[in-house]
Order: structure tokens, then sequence, then C-alpha cells
């Protein structure tokens, strides 16, 4: 299945806000008015299914179907839509909600398979489980999964409520403007996972500017991410070696036990790490920036604290949090997706925040909402890979919105919003800096 021209590039480029890229809404746009597959795409398919190419219109019947309005398999719009990833290499956007659910939940395609694309600049052993497949993944995953149940999210609520309560009073007690990522969205994400681990706080500051290399995409040379690798893998080397307790001690147990290797434990705990605040700092800052917008929607949280769970799961759909659009995968045999066959060997690449604006899906998906009654948002994925911390993300968020609403009653952004600096060349979206008042 050949890839053709598309109005944009892919990956999206690094935007500035809080909604998905402007491409978003081009690509539903663009995969609406497209009533048919171009022929190179369509020929290995109609060989495939058996089908016989129309004279008149140069389309099969299944890929008629799939894309004219009022059509069950398609919902009116193209399915797959193909793009070029970088390096050259073909691929298909899976941008609708059943199709990306699709691929994350159908074993017949391998995020293994397409680790050579290289969407980021984290090497494919530190991601020891985001990019490979069962057996090893569910080996892996089943070692540290315990430790992050929704009941241990909960049991880390009254320390994650003092480290929201410490920040908050640090800031206040300097006076305002406060920085809110430097001063509270990253200590307090970095303090939790921290806490889980046995990092100690000097020591997660430390490990900061290693790990911001690795979650870059261009941001950093070759040079800064290779050192990177190398600070992070040896300091947790070193906690591993001497690890007795808590989570890190059992995975030492397991090396000593030869039941996992030294350097799969290590890119284990030292992944938890980097996942575990990362991506939730940046998310937390996005969703502030999110109230900030919606002074009323403030002023509800603030009165009814009973809406914040609801609420973070519409800010979780809302903000883009995926500066690199998506994992790609690879079909190991052929596979029907969105009533096509997608052929074994093939790129696909599930779009998660274009499905989180399905209008398939969500009503009005570009409202923020948070009184939606139906939410099923793909932020943290979907199958065997959907994120493990989701339930600690959630707790720290709540939290986090939660003590700022009620501590700073006046929260509001101490600069213009058009200033504010966005990260740029990196695999997670997020603000550079959020300067607060209250």
């Amino acid at each position: 299945m050949a890839s053709t021209p598309c109005p944009f590039s892919f990956p999206f480029p690094d935007h500035p806000g809080l909604e998905p890229a402007a491409q978003y809404a081009e690509l539903r746009q663009y995969a609406e008015l497209r009533q048919y597959a171009e022929p190179e795409q369509s020929a290995g398919l109609e060989r495939s299914a058996g089908l016989e190419r129309s004279a008149e219109s140069g389309q099969s019947a299944e890929l008629r179907q799939s894309a004219e309005p009022g059509r069950s398999a398609g919902q009116g719009r193209t399915p797959l839509v193909p793009v070029e990833l970088p390096g050259g290499v073909p691929a298909l956007l899976a941008h609708r909600h059943a199709d990306a659910c699709a691929v994350l939940t159908d074993p017949g395609f391998s995020r293994e398979a397409a680790t050579e694309l290289r969407m980021t600049s984290r090497s494919k052993e530190s991601l020891a489980l985001n990019v490979v497949d069962p057996p090893v993944h569910t080996r892996r995953r089943q070692l540290v999964a315990h430790a992050f149940t929704a009941r241990q999210a909960g049991l880390a609520r009254p320390a994650t409520e003092r480290l929201a309560g410490e920040l908050i009073g640090a800031m206040v007690r300097k006076g305002p403007p406060a920085e809110l990522v430097a001063d509270f969205a990253l200590p307090l994400t970095m303090g939790v996972i921290g806490g889980i681990l046995g990092v100690p706080a000097p020591e997660q500051r430390r490990l900061h500017p290693w790990v911001e290399a690795m979650m870059s995409t261009t941001a950093y040379s070759p040079e800064e991410i290779a050192a990177a690798h190398k600070g992070v893998h040896g300091y947790f080397a070193g906690l591993l070696d001497a690890a007795t307790d808590g989570l890190p001690g059992e995975l030492a147990e397991h090396v000593r036990q030869g039941t996992l290797g030294r350097d799969e434990a290590v890119h284990l705990v030292s992944g938890l790490f980097i996942a575990g605040y990362e991506t939730t700092g940046n998310q937390l800052g996005m969703c502030v920036l999110a109230l900030l917008r919606h002074p009323l929607l403030l002023k509800r949280l603030r009165s009814d604290p009973a809406v914040t769970p609801q609420a973070v799961e519409e800010l979780l759909r809302y903000t883009s949090l995926n500066a690199a659009g998506g994992v790609p995968h690879v079909a190991l045999e052929d596979r029907p997706v969105g009533g096509m066959v997608v052929r074994a060997g093939q790129v696909v690449v599930p779009v998660t925040d274009g499905a989180n604006r399905d209008p398939d899906v969500f009503d009005e998906p570009d409202l923020l909402d948070i009184d939606r009654p139906h939410n099923p948002h793909l932020s943290f994925g979907r199958g065997r890979h959907m994120c493990l911390g989701a339930g600690l993300a959630r707790m720290e968020l709540q939290v986090a919105l939660d003590m700022l609403v009620a501590e700073l009653p006046g929260l509001v952004l101490a600069v213009p919003e058009d200033t504010l600096g966005w990260r740029e060349g990196m695999y997670a979206r997020g603000l550079l800096e959020l300067p607060v008042r209250w």
C-alpha cells in the first residue's frame, strides 16, 4: 500500500497551544473529502479481497462502502490516511477512534517491529515496556504492575497531598509571581515517582536534564543524547545495586535469582522514573493553562471539588501531549482495519489525539466540556500497552488541581498567554514555563 501525498507533514510540527495541532482538524477535513482511495492504494486491496475495479469510478465496492457518507464501515471518512514518516517510510494514520483502538488492541500489529523508525531519541533498550511485544512485554509488565494499581495510587494520595501542600506553601511564602512548571508541576510529579522508586529529591533534580535529552526528537544533539543515556543508566544501575526494599529491591532480587537481566532491570526502573514524571508533569501544566483560559470552569472546580475527576478526564482528552503523533505499529500479517485490509509489513500509526476528537464518538469534540457523559479517550492508550501509571497520573492531576484552586483562589496568568514558551523538538508537548499570580 503505497504512500500518497498529503496536504500536511507527519509527525505534525510543534505548535503553541493546548488543542491538538491544526493538522488534526485538517486531517479530519481531508479524510471527509476523500471519496475513494487513490488507484495505487486500492489495487492491492482489490487483489486481496477478490474485488473488481469499477471502470467508471476507479474505486472498489469495498472502499466505496467504507468512504461514502452514511455507510457503516467508514462513517463517511477515509479510514486510513497515507503519509510519509521521517526517513521516507510510508505509513497509514489510524485517526478514527475505532480504528486506533483496533490497531492498539490487535496482536497482529507489532510495536517492536517498528522500533527502527526512531520517532523518539530514546534507545530501544531504554523503552523497556513501550516498544516490546509479548511474551517479553508480558513478563516485564507483570514484574512491576502491582506497584501501579488503583489501590496503590490511592495509598500514595496522602503523600501526594502533603508534597503538593509543601510546594504551594513555598510559592505563597515567596510571593507571586510563581513559575508553576518549575515550582510545582515537575517537582510534584517527580517527587511522587521518586518516592515510589527511592530516588531522593536532590537526585531527581540532577536526573532531569538527562531525561529532557532522552525525551527529545530533534532538540538535542546525538552526543548529548548518548551522554544522557549513559548518565541515567549509570545512576539507576547504582540504585539497583544498593536496593534492598521497595520496587527496586524486588527487581534487584529478580536479578539475583536470574529471572531478570541486570540491564533489563535498569532499563525498567529508569523507564518508570522517566514516564512517571515527564509526561504527567507536562500534562499538569497544560491542564492548568486550560483552566486559566476558562475562569467559569475554574470557579466551578473551586466550589464543587466533586467534579474534579471528570474534569481531569476531559482535560486529558482535550489537551495534546504526544508531539510525535503516535507510536508506529507494523502489521505482522494482513489485518482488517476500518473496512480496509492492511497488508503485512505496512506501518500504521494510531493517532490518539485525533481519535480523541472523533466526532463519531465525542459530540462537539473541539469543545472543553467537563459534563461530557461519555468520554472513552485514548490519552492513556488502549490494550496491552495502556499506560501502566494511568491510575497514579489521574490521582496526581486530581490532587494538584484540587489544591491549586483551593489554596490559590485568585489564580491567573501573570503574563500574556501569547508570550508563553512551548517545548519544541520533544516527544511530549508542554510549556517551558507557566508564570502565575494570585
